[in-house]
């Protein structure tokens, strides 16, 4: 039983590690509730050994008493503005009433193309009704409820709006004011909930502001200004200072914190000499203002593209007519337009891509020049906490992640590039590919690139660019004047932000882009249900975010979180580790130095690590130095002992023995990662081999083909001369039959008329041999017998006379019988009574003719 006790005592210590309290034999959960509950003082920082100093920090303000809320009194008159009616116990969070004032307006936004310019403050009103959450600034997500709302006759730019949030009968709190966004495109205040940050003594505001067209698009000019939103913002900063104390808040302890794109917002206006009077802290989550995502190269091209798909003109020169446009379009239509425009350009890279972007020399003067050159020339720096998820860009690498997939090359530049055209300005874009080549991908990564052997490398490329590089270019000319505290939130919980929207990533990763934000606000609202070492984590990082806002430390009960003494740490993490989720480390950059895009590192040289015993450079994979990872076990003050000799202190014993553990775990994770490195190796060989394999036989497979379509085609061209050789064989037969053919007719022809005319030389001589009776008597047949024939000369062709003779020799054969005489001879020996009595006396001479003629027309 004692055994199980001292197990679960060790188990709530670690998962309580932010609230450091002594369990003891307490075992009353009532108790332990009522004491996580109780308000913390912040402590200083008690220095680490490599400290020489202990920072002094202004005295910690007394919270003012508690007083018992009035229940249901939520009504505040606020002079200049009217009576303000909000929701009493809006919520109940360990045991203390929350009251909300939800959607008091702020501003007011203009007609036509007053849409795209400054807001007014809004006039007096008599009674505000503060129990509605009020809708978002107009968003593509939201373009049906647009439309319907416009129909309805709806004012759907009236959005500019706030929520508060306070503890009942609140009075002189630090007040925490929420910039939410992650694309600046779409979110609103609602996404701000009270149930962790409200559980201490603060006072929450969120705020609505203009997206996307109407708070970015920009003609440099006073009729489209650019940066409305950061008008927006500071409108509503103005209003939180001139009325927060009527809800229970201090005005003159204004924390301005933002996620994202929120926070790109909340650092231009620290940047900005309009607006650094109106908070005293800020808290930058995953964003800053040098985030090269959230700066518009551009903006007139933007515009150009914006104009063409809204269908309004753009003439150099001459803007009238966009204006004119401009203003006669309804909201629904512009957000039509934007969402037209982010699907037209987000496929050709997301760096490209504007219209929801802060731009440089807005002509309302937020940003004069670049937020860079207004870094290292701000002289109004204010503490800071800053820092990034772990893997904040894995949503960003989730819209273009099938590219990456489905690029097919060995070649690591094509990867890089693909990245690099959707993280980085085109003008850094060799710069990068060189510094990612050199430090972060390995020499058998650039032999044997492929989208699953390069993932992770890119994956941290884009987190350099993104999130970790702005941030140490942010922090890099201020830690030495203001304190600025970094940290990286490594935890992955049960909960990814973006997981909840229905846009789950493709790969698995650890904390992404606002996953820390889940632990501050339950939205949405399946983050509300969080686990016992959620709720844990949850508590740790609402505790240090609430001390910060109260004294500007953030380390409630005298936790050690050290300011960062360089661009690159120490830091903090936020992890799984179950022994302590709070880890110190020394170098933001994981063991990497960023290039210098605007100029020189502060210390003014490379730095160097050191690994065990051997002095490497940053290409070392994350070498963590001296006193690394430092772990949380929080004491109470009262326990903690003082010695006269420093050497003799608990806590250098405890630094030296988790050194001695870290070198020891070092040497293992090294041992690892080279057998991993090897089994890489190898497994990588292996795929060279099985692709070289595959790429040989599709290499054969293609020269069979080849083969045989050689084959056949040779096939094909030698028919086709056989046939044209059997043509040509079949045309020559034809030609010599014909000339055979000739050549037999025209012999025949001849032998015909040799017979003929023998034939005629003999009738010749038979006549000459005949009396002279007979030959008279032929002579009158024959003339007889030619009277009527056909005429030669008559007839134009020889074929024309053939026919008609042909015609006249039927006539005569019809006249006559020639079966009456059986042969020639007995034709000519015949008496001529034996004739027919009906027949012509000359009929057989007669006859003889008619066959003569017969043959020499067959001849």
């Amino acid at each position: 039983m004692q055994l199980q006790l001292t197990v679960l005592t060790l188990l709530l210590l670690a998962l309580g590690v932010a609230y450091a309290y002594q369990l003891d034999e307490v075992h009353d959960e009532n108790e332990r509730e009522a004491w996580l509950a109780g308000v913390f003082t912040p402590q200083p920082l008690k220095p680490a050994p490599w400290q020489t100093t202990t920072p002094t920090y202004p005295p910690i303000p007394t919270p003012p008493p508690r007083r018992d809320p009035a229940p249901g009194n939520a009504r505040v008159q606020v002079p200049g503005v009217g009576e303000v009616q909000g929701l009493a116990e809006f919520k109940r969070l360990r045991g203390r009433a929350i009251d909300a004032w939800l959607g008091v307006r702020y501003g007011q936004v203009g007609s036509g193309l007053g849409r795209f310019q400054q807001a007014k403050p809004v006039p007096y009103e008599s009674f505000i009704n503060a129990t509605r959450q009020s809708e978002n600034c107009a968003q593509f997500p939201e373009l049906p409820r647009l439309q319907q709302a416009e129909a309805r006759g709806e004012n759907v730019d009236d959005c500019l709006t706030l929520n508060i949030y306070a503890p009942a009968a609140a009075r002189e709190l630090p007040v925490l004011v929420f910039v939410h966004g992650e694309m600046l495109f779409d979110g609103g205040a609602e996404e701000a909930q009270p149930d962790y940050l409200l559980e201490h003594d603060v006072v929450l505001v969120s705020i609505n502001y203009r997206l996307a067209p109407f708070g970015f698009l920009t003609a440099l000019s006073e009729e489209l200004p650019g940066n409305v939103a950061l008008s927006d913002l500071h409108l509503a900063l103005e209003w939180v200072q001139r009325n927060i104390r009527y809800f229970g808040g201090a005005a003159n302890q204004v924390t301005l914190m933002g996620q994202a794109g929120g926070a790109t917002l909340a650092h231009a206006l620290s940047l900005s000499t309009r607006t650094q009077h109106l908070f005293q802290q800020l808290i930058l989550q995953s964003g800053t203002a040098l985030n090269p995502y959230f700066i518009d190269e551009q903006p007139l091209n933007t515009l150009a593209t914006f104009a063409r798909l809204a269908h309004c003109p753009m003439m150099s020169g001459n803007l009238s007519p966009l204006y004119q446009c401009l203003s006669r379009l309804r909201s629904s239509q512009l957000v039509e337009a934007f969402q037209q425009l982010h699907q037209q350009q987000e496929p050709r890279g997301l760096s490209a891509l504007g219209g929801f972007k802060l731009v440089v020399g807005d002509a309302l003067g937020y940003l004069p020049e670049h937020p860079a050159a207004l870094l290292a020339s701000n002289n109004a720096s204010m503490p800071t906490i800053m820092g990034a998820a772990k893997d904040a860009s894995a949503f960003i690498l989730s819209r273009f992640y099938e590219q990456i997939q489905q690029l097919q090359s060995g070649n690591l530049s094509d990867y890089i590039n693909v990245v690099l055209r959707h993280v980085a300005p085109p003008q850094q874009h060799k710069l990068w590919h060189d510094w990612a080549i050199r430090e972060i991908f390995t020499p058998e990564q650039q032999r044997f690139a492929n989208a699953r052997s390069v993932f992770q490398g890119l994956l941290e490329l884009s987190n350099l660019i993104l999130y970790r590089a702005p941030v140490i270019y942010s922090i890099r000319g201020s830690y030495r004047k203001t304190p600025a505290y970094l940290y990286t939130f490594d935890y992955r919980g049960e909960h990814h932000r973006f997981a909840h929207f229905g846009n789950p990533l493709p790969f698995g990763v650890d904390a992404s882009l606002s996953d820390d934000s889940v632990y501050l606000f339950p939205y949405p609202a399946e983050a509300s249900r969080l686990n016992p070492e959620d709720q844990s984590l949850a508590r740790a990082l609402c505790s240090m975010w609430v001390s910060f806002a109260q004294s500007g430390i953030p380390n409630p009960n005298g936790h050690m979180w050290p300011k960062a003494s360089s661009e690159y740490g120490p830091f903090l993490r936020f992890t799984n580790n179950r022994t302590s989720i709070l880890e110190l480390d020394q170098h933001f950059g994981d063991g990497i130095n960023v290039p210098n895009l605007y100029g020189q590192s502060s210390s003014g040289a490379v730095l160097t690590t050191t690994s065990t015993t051997t002095t490497t450079t940053t290409t070392t994979r994350r070498p963590y130095p001296y006193y690394t990872r430092i772990v949380y076990r929080p004491t109470p003050p009262a326990q903690q002992p003082q010695p006269q000799n420093p050497q003799e202190d608990p806590f250098v014993r405890i630094q030296e023995q988790r050194r001695q553990q870290w070198m020891r775990e070092q040497r293992e994770r090294e041992r690892m990662d080279q057998e991993r490195e090897r089994q890489q190796r190898e497994q990588l060989l292996r795929e060279e081999e099985e692709r070289k394999r595959e790429q040989w036989q599709q290499a054969q497979q293609l020269l069979q083909e080849q083969q045989r379509r050689e084959e056949l085609e040779r096939e094909q061209l030698l028919r086709e001369q056989q046939q044209r050789e059997l043509a040509a064989r079949q045309q020559h037969e034809q030609q010599a039959d014909h000339e055979r053919s000739q050549e037999d007719r025209e012999e025949e022809a001849r032998e015909q008329q040799a017979r003929e005319q023998q034939r005629r030389e003999q009738l010749e001589r038979e006549r000459e041999q005949a009396p002279e009776h007979e030959r008279e008597r032929e002579q009158q047949t024959f003339e007889a017998a030619a009277d009527g024939q056909p005429d030669p000369s008559a007839y134009p062709t020889y074929e024309e006379y053939v026919v008609a003779h042909q015609a006249w020799i039927q006539q005569q054969e019809s006249l006559y019988n020639p079966q009456a005489y059986a042969s020639a001879e007995e034709e000519e020996s015949a008496p001529v009574e034996s004739a027919p009595p009906h027949r012509d006396a000359n009929a057989p001479q007669l006859f003889k003719f008619v066959r003569r003629q017969q043959q020499r027309l067959r001849f």
